[in-house]
């Protein structure tokens, strides 16, 4: 086994022990869309189980940055321009948790 073969072998067990449950014990998947030019590993796992286990997805993408539109796709709703301090975006976030069903 390769050191590579080791770190992905403990990154997968340390999924299925801490993140898994998490994952299925929530009603949606929210990520903050990164613009981080390396590749996240964890937020890219973290959003495939989600996908897979049929979660809905909610996206929120920050001000100034802009979301893949195959992401946009898959997502179940999706907070453009997103500013906390912005009460506009606070009601976006709100509306969005709405329509998925995740507050009255």
């Amino acid at each position: 086994m390769t050191p590579d073969d080791r770190a992905w072998a403990d990154y997968s067990d340390g999924f299925r022990r801490e993140v898994l449950p998490k994952l299925l014990d929530s009603a949606v998947f929210l990520s903050i869309h990164s613009d981080n030019r390396d590749f996240d590993v964890k937020q890219a796992t973290e959003m495939g189980a989600a996908l897979l286990m049929g979660k809905p997805l909610l996206i929120v993408v920050p001000r100034g940055r802009i979301l893949p539109a195959g992401l946009r796709r898959a997502a179940d709703a999706v907070v453009d321009d997103w500013d906390a301090s912005d009460q506009g975006a606070q009601q976006r976030l709100l509306n969005a948790m709405r329509r998925l069903g995740l507050m009255p």
